[in-house]
């Protein structure tokens, strides 16, 4: 499923309109029938349904609603921030239309909420919110902003048409104030602000609705959305006859005094991935602790500059080793400082197999992230926002504030792929594209969750998958894993690791229709 930006909606309403032929007043019917449908699926009680219409487009959206909602046996109350007469367009045929049948609508012109207006809330079950669309491009302020507190505070139920009004439709931010829908029901497409937060937890539930935009006209976007279908078609065949050796050998470089979990988790994560052979390299004063600990996975102790820190020197080792193998990840737990810099800078540009550089080995790269580009694979990188703000010198809240451009952007410069951790995750390639991962939640947050993802996306490319498809599968069947955990207190890493097993075998039997997995983050076509 494609994702898109306000501007992208804008040019593919007036293709549809101008090349396809199709009428706007055609579309803005559809775009209502498709509300209405979702209505009346709610798992509610309706009996007086608020429809709140704002100008533009959109309010006329709340309008044809109103009239289809009402002509279906609802009792509608119908307010519009828009005095008389003054829609323009399809809005205006609405409008005209429910005039001329002596439909009520109620105006909200003035400077403050109508206290009938508040009445009609605390009698409503449902509130349909057509107040302000995708285009919106300004803080909220006055009579708007009051309109969508008095909303949020009635704690009544929403429908938002489109997206939630207030919520910029291309970086998902809040302006000034913005609706708490429970639903949201967007065309054709969907918008890039419903899935970066906070917009995505104002969405509510998301339904994408198809009211006869061509989809080629998005043939060209360059950010989708992670679904279980094509992650499924994504993962390697395993042959009857396989073995060992034949399932992909995976090289870890990790640990350190005090962090022999992370090396564990990785290395755990790397075996219940696939990887038929997992190695892990690490410095030897760890390695009785680590042996403790693990009983499938093959130790291999490193000389040390000092306890718990790598040699430089046995990078030559190392590279040798990988040879061997198939894909390699460097840096859970592994120690900073001048020598691990030294010995990350080798590996990466003579490792001879697919690599996965985390953690520790992100942390000693600091600035110098342009030795990426003389990988001989294309690497993969894998931040949570504390990392990638020092590794582009800015704060976390500015890659927060503006995650997609930033992961996109760095891919191309760093000639990388990124997975840009958190909520939710987004996978970016060197060529322009992005994915956004759907799966995952608070469970996730939680220490040595990234280490397993670490282990996964190695493990993936070290059974032949290609980088970008090992970080965009290994991306979502983690997430998909801390999905089949309670959202509540009291999950591990390793409680994400046990439900691997689980996650594979969902994603396996899951219905293949676009967004048909109930595991998933909620979206599904009308």
């Amino acid at each position: 499923m494609k994702i898109i930006s306000s501007a992208s909606m804008k040019e593919y309403d007036r293709k549809t309109i101008e090349y396809f032929g199709l009428p706007g007043i055609v579309l803005m019917e559809s775009a209502a029938l498709r509300v209405v449908e979702c209505i009346k699926t709610l798992p509610l009680k309706l009996s007086k349904i608020v429809v709140l219409s704002g100008p533009g487009n959109n309010g006329g959206d709340g309008l044809a609603v109103a009239r289809l909602l009402s002509l279906a046996g609802y009792q509608v109350l119908l307010w519009s921030t828009v005095k008389p007469g003054a829609y323009r367009g399809d809005a205006a045929v609405n409008e005209k239309h429910l005039l001329k049948k002596d439909f009520p609508i109620k105006r909200l012109t003035g400077k403050i909420v109508d206290d009938c207006f508040r009445h009609d809330l605390e009698e409503a079950s449902l509130l349909v919110d057509a107040l302000l669309g995708t285009g919106i491009d300004r803080e909220v302020e006055g009579l708007i902003a009051d309109l969508i507190n008095t909303v949020n505070a009635s704690d009544l139920p929403v429908l938002s048409v489109d997206i939630p009004s207030g919520v910029n439709a291309d970086n998902g931010s809040v302006m000034g104030s913005a609706i708490r829908a429970t639903w949201t029901v967007t065309f054709a497409f969907l918008k890039t602000g419903l899935l970066l937060y906070p917009g995505a937890e104002l969405a509510g539930e998301i339904m994408v609705a198809e009211i006869n935009i061509p989809h080629q006209l998005a043939a060209e976007e360059k950010c989708s959305l992670l679904t279980p279908s094509f992650i499924r078609e994504t993962l390697p065949v395993r042959s009857p006859d396989a073995h060992k050796g034949s399932l992909g050998r995976t090289l870890l470089l990790a640990g350190s005094a005090g962090m022999t979990g992370a090396a564990v988790l990785a290395a755990e994560s790397a075996l219940k991935s696939g990887s038929g052979l997992v190695y892990l390299a690490a410095p030897a004063s760890i390695c009785a602790a680590l042996a403790s600990k693990l009983t499938e996975v093959i130790l291999i102790p490193l000389s040390e500059e000092s306890p718990g820190l790598i040699s430089p020197g046995t990078a030559a080792m190392l590279i040798e080793k990988a040879g061997n193998c198939d894909a390699m990840a460097v840096g859970p737990g592994l120690a900073t400082g001048e020598a691990t810099a030294e010995l990350v800078v080798k590996l990466i540009q003579l490792c001879p197999v697919p690599l996965v550089i985390d953690a520790g080995a992100l942390d000693v790269l600091g600035r110098n992230m342009n030795v990426l580009r003389s990988a001989r694979y294309l690497p993969v990188i894998t931040p949570h926002p504390g990392e990638m703000a020092r590794l582009v010198g800015i704060s976390t809240k500015q890659v927060q504030e503006n995650r997609l451009e930033i992961a996109v952007k760095n891919a191309a410069l760093w000639n990388c792929q990124i997975i840009l951790k958190g909520a939710h995750s987004i996978v970016a390639t060197p060529d322009g594209r992005a994915a956004i991962n759907p799966t995952g939640n608070v469970a996730l947050a939680t220490a040595g969750s990234g280490d397993l993802l670490t282990g996964m996306v190695a493990s993936f490319m070290a059974q032949g998958m290609s980088a970008e498809t090992a970080a965009m599968a290994g991306t979502y069947i983690h997430g998909l894993a801390g999905d089949l955990l309670p959202k509540e207190r009291g999950s591990s890493a390793r409680d994400i690791l046990n439900h691997y097993t689980e996650a594979f075998s969902c994603l396996k039997t899951a219905d293949l229709n676009l967004f048909g997995y109930p595991y998933l983050f909620r979206i599904r076509p009308l």
